[in-house]
């Protein structure tokens, strides 16, 4: 599967996710039904960029904790924690709570190594993607609940002074 075929089929999934949510009026909360289409749209991004995505032509697994002297091993890192920080943003306008969270953006990369391993596409099962994934699922869930919070605070309206 190439990116360009992963991106187009999470744009027309979006889509139909949307107009059929909001048509149906399911789930009833509006932003539900927009957070439905972008997840849909997320997934399918990451599909793309995991599969679609030349290999490195590393090992078949890696055990190894993060070498962090190795440049290439921590720009992995933190390109891996980006691309979670959209799930974890999107289970917070869920108002999922932060365990179920890290557990969805464990489960998801879990997923997706167990599946390269198992493919054997020449793409490397991670354990250091496994962190990288689950701690970028909670800093975007972090980022949209501090963002949640200080919007709820600027609404409040200020007491006047006696």
């Amino acid at each position: 599967m190439s990116f360009s075929v992963a991106l187009a089929a999470g744009c027309i999934g979006a889509a139909a996710i949307a107009v059929t949510a909001f048509a149906l009026r399911r789930p009833r909360r509006p932003s539900h039904r927009v957070i439905a289409a972008l997840g849909w749209l997320w997934v399918c991004g990451v599909a793309g960029l995991t599969f679609g995505t030349r290999s490195g032509g590393g090992q078949a697994v890696n055990l190894a904790l993060l070498d962090t002297s190795n440049p290439a091993d921590v720009h992995d890192f933190i390109l891996n924690m980006i691309m979670f920080v959209p799930g974890g943003a999107l289970l917070a306008g869920l108002r999922t709570p932060l365990w179920a969270a890290g557990l969805c953006g464990f489960l998801g990369s879990l997923t997706i190594e167990t599946t390269q391993y198992l493919a054997r596409t020449g793409r490397t099962a991670d354990i250091n993607d496994l962190l990288s994934n689950t701690l970028g699922c909670l800093a975007g869930f972090a980022c949209a609940a501090l963002i949640r919070l200080i919007a709820n605070a600027a609404r409040r309206p200020v007491p006047s002074p006696r």
